[in-house]
C-alpha cells in the first residue's frame, strides 16, 4: 500500500510542478524538455507496473 501512496504523491509533486511552472512563473515553454523528461519517466513506470501486476 505504501508503494501505490508513493507513486501518488510523486505524481502529484509532478503535477503541481507543472501548474506552478505554467500558473505562477509562466515559463513551462522553456521548461518542456523537463516536463517530457517526467511524463517519460511517469509512463515508464506505469508500463513497469501493469506489466508486473499482469505478469504475476
Amino acid at each position: 500500500m505504501s508503494r501505490i501512496l508513493m507513486v501518488i504523491g510523486l505524481t502529484v509533486a509532478f503535477l503541481g510542478w507543472i501548474l506552478y511552472r505554467l500558473i505562477v512563473k509562466k515559463d513551462l515553454n522553456k521548461n518542456l524538455n523537463n516536463m517530457y523528461l517526467g511524463l517519460f519517466f511517469i509512463g515508464t513506470w506505469v508500463l513497469f507496473y501493469f506489466f508486473i501486476v499482469d505478469w504475476f
